[in-house]
This record gives structure tokens, sequence and C-alpha cells, in this order.
């Protein structure tokens, strides 16, 4: 979202030094360089319409990113959409779409892969 674009102080001081000024005008860049259109939503990187798919059950979460670094650096993020916290808090909704059924002893925030598999491929 536009929130992202702001950019952490550290993130813009990376950006200052490099001559890019600071997140916000990094992702128009990055926007304008691949849509004309620098003026997008987006996560920094990749315009947020250019990552929805026209017909199928749209998903959008707030703060979440693309890179596994803050956009163009190398500081990592935890707010990436592989990243454990953010899997966490959609994998519920992802697999009840998907007509997975998790254990109901499972807490909320706690996922264990072997469940989630013996749900979806019968054990011997």
């Amino acid at each position: 979202g536009d929130d992202e674009k702001k950019g952490s102080e550290e993130v813009n001081d990376v950006y200052k030094v490099r001559g890019e000024g600071s997140a916000s005008s990094v992702a128009y860049t990055s926007y304008e360089a691949v849509s004309g259109n620098g003026e997008m939503t987006g996560d920094g990187v990749v315009p947020l319409e250019w990552s929805l798919l026209e017909g199928s059950r749209t998903i959008v979460l707030d703060g979440v990113v693309h890179s596994i670094n803050e956009a163009g650096t190398t500081i990592p993020t935890d707010r990436w959409y592989g990243a454990e916290g953010v899997v966490d808090k959609s994998l519920v909704e992802a697999l009840d779409e998907a007509g997975i059924n998790l254990n109901s002893n499972m807490n909320e925030n706690t996922f264990s892969l072997k469940s989630i598999f013996e749900s979806v491929i019968p054990t011997k």
C-alpha cells in the first residue's frame, strides 16, 4: 500500500546514500518502468493490480511485499509473502478456500505441515 512506499528510516537511508531519494521515489520509478504509470499502488516493486489474476479470488495482504529484502536493498524483511508470520496469517483462509479442513484441535495460529498434507493425501 501507500504506507509501504514511505519505507523505514533504515531503508530510506540506503536510498539516500545511493542517490535514489526514498522508498516512495523508488516505488514510483519501479511502477513507471513496468507500467508507464508511477502513481500506482503496490508493494514498492510490483503494482498491486499486476499481481491480481482476473477471475480468481483476491486476497490482498496489507503490508506484504514480493521481495525477501526491502525493495532494492539487502535489508531482510519479515514482510515478504513467504515469511512464516505472513503464511500463518493467510494459510487457514487459503486452505479453507481449497476445501481442506485442518484438525479441529489445531490452534488458529499454529500449523502442522504433516497434518495439512495428511488431510489432502491419504495415509497408508
